[in-house]
């Protein structure tokens, strides 16, 4: 009996954005403007198992982590979770100011 093979994939959409996809499904659980904001989205994928495969703009794979692999506290996938929390707080800053 072969063990199910649990991954997540990042994968780029043909009209813009970036799509967080279950291995064998035909639709997208969510779909994010860009890489980053996915690959943040994939978080709790990894704390429930399932392997994370980065994909290229053109489709190659850019990274693979399996979930076993990578702690659940300090998730690092090469800074992208940096930028995402960076462009977080413009939004905060530029939201707080519109505000005003």
């Amino acid at each position: 009996m072969q063990a199910e093979i649990k991954r997540v994939h990042i994968i780029s959409r043909l009209n813009g954005g970036w799509a967080v996809l279950k291995q064998g499904a035909s639709r997208a659980l969510k779909v994010y403007p860009t890489k980053e904001d996915a690959v943040l989205g994939s978080y709790p994928f990894l704390q429930l198992g399932f392997d994370l495969v980065i994909h290229r703009k053109d489709g190659s794979v850019e990274q693979f982590k399996k979930a076993t692999e990578i702690p659940l506290s300090g998730i690092s996938l090469d800074g992208l979770e940096k930028k995402a929390a960076t462009k977080s707080r413009q939004k905060s800053k530029t939201n707080a100011g519109a505000s005003k």
